[in-house]
């Protein structure tokens, strides 16, 4: 819960609610603050998100590389068993990884829906750009089209990577989820 404590107090200091959204491409509202779940496993991580849930985050992310959707997903079914939400009130972010084929990146599209028991996800992303990440996006518009994600999109992606993902695709990306702290800045993505 310390944890949770401090990225609202951080949260606030900017003016910045758990209830906040931001419109997406695609039509569908994403809470702007969130709570990532790198690192967390186990019973710990399944409390974060149940505690995330209670004081109002409705934006929780993960990825498939942090080996803990399963937690993810038990929690989130928890707290919708009890009552503290409905499945349409939360934002589940994901990311798969550049794998370098279109297919291995669907498979992994359908393993996170498995792992999070959930029948859809609200946003993928590609985690990084490795290899042959255009392919890798490919099969997330397939897991678009197929109406298995609502939005798409990229993770620690630079200008250059962006500019030849949107080229040769053809949905385009609804962010670009980047690091951004004192020790990693990311000039030139914020203002």
């Amino acid at each position: 819960m310390r944890f949770l404590t401090v990225v609202v107090l951080i949260g606030s200091l900017y003016g910045i609610t758990a209830y906040q959204t931001v419109k997406l491409n695609t039509g569908y509202e994403m809470p702007i603050l969130g709570l990532g779940t790198w690192k967390a496993h186990g019973a710990e991580c399944k409390q974060a998100v149940k505690d995330a849930i209670e004081i109002g985050f409705r934006h929780i992310d993960t990825a498939s590389d942090y080996g803990n959707e399963e937690d993810v997903g038990q929690a989130i079914a928890e707290s919708i068993k009890a009552g503290v939400i409905k499945r349409e009130d939360i934002f589940i972010t994901t990311k798969v990884w550049p794998h370098d084929d279109r297919k291995k990146a669907l498979d992994e599209v359908h393993q996170s829906l498995t792992k999070l028991n959930v029948t859809y996800l609200d946003l993928v992303l590609v985690h990084f750009p490795w290899g042959n990440f255009v392919e890798v996006y490919k099969g997330l518009e397939d897991a678009y089209n197929a109406k298995l994600v609502r939005s798409i999109g990229i993770s620690n992606f630079n200008e250059k990577d962006t500019d030849k993902l949107v080229a040769e695709t053809t949905v385009k990306p609804a962010n670009n989820q980047i690091l951004t702290n004192p020790k990693a800045r990311s000039d030139g993505y914020i203002d």
